[in-house]
């Protein structure tokens, strides 16, 4: 697992190396984040991701993105990563919405049996202190084809508390289903990161997960650029599903 974060973190320090120098190019902004995890079922089982992103503006609205991300699973005895390139269009303000954005991407997930292709849409956007994003995927690869959709949410009760939420999806076409919801809080640090705790479930078939199991989370994320922050995260099936 320390070998994986010193891996990550590498990475996206080559990533803001690159962004510094490219200010004047449409860096728009970029994140790095961490969060780790314990599954109340199984004390001995948790995991730890580590993820970052960048995104740039290419004019009229156009833009990209490009997430890394680091799994660590204790318990499992392995660990995964993902790379996500994100094509996006920014809307601006929309109607009721403060700001909204569209995009298509593509992203490869690697694990200790393989490794898969995922691609899907997605689309963000903010009304009223409530900021939400949403996404549906495929995932193909040596686990079969899976279907994924997921959605978060966060709502602003100050400038610093907020309440979040998020469900997540993974349909591998009959031959198993798994849910996970979760809901917490968090507060943002002037000038510094943004802190969070969420309690969730995951509920599973038989065949595609250890069980159902309730887990804790905690993380922090820093948000930096013209943008404070990206668009959109980092699309794997990690994310719904630990510990493959």
């Amino acid at each position: 697992m320390i070998k994986q974060a010193f891996k990550t973190a590498a990475l996206m320090g080559v990533g803001l190396t690159l962004a510094g120098g490219a200010q004047a190019q449409g860096f728009a902004g970029g994140t790095l984040a961490i969060e780790t995890s314990a599954f109340f079922e199984e004390g001995d089982v948790g995991y730890t991701t580590y993820s970052g992103g960048l995104q740039f503006d290419l004019g009229l609205g156009f833009g990209t993105e490009i997430n890394l991300a680091s799994y660590g699973f204790s318990g499992f005895g392995a660990d995964g990563s993902n790379v996500t390139l994100h094509a996006l269009y920014d809307f601006g303000p929309l109607l009721a919405f403060g700001d909204a954005n569209l995009g298509a991407f593509i992203g490869r997930d690697g694990y200790e049996d393989g490794d898969a292709e995922i691609f899907g849409v997605e689309a963000s956007g903010e009304i009223y202190g409530l900021r939400a994003e949403g996404y549906l995927a495929r995932h193909d690869g040596d686990l079969g084809r899976i279907n994924l959709a997921g959605i978060s949410a966060q709502y602003d009760i100050t400038p610093q508390i907020f309440a979040m939420g998020d469900l997540g999806l993974a349909d591998g076409e009959g031959d198993a289903e798994l849910l996970r919801a979760a809901l917490g809080g968090g507060y943002q640090i002037d000038g510094g990161p943004r802190l969070w705790g969420e309690l969730g479930r995951i509920d599973a078939e038989e065949g595609a997960f250890t069980g159902d199991e309730t887990y804790l989370a905690i993380g922090a994320e820093i948000n930096f650029g013209p943008n404070s922050g990206t668009s959109f995260g980092s699309r794997s099936l990690f994310d719904i599903v630990p510990g493959l």
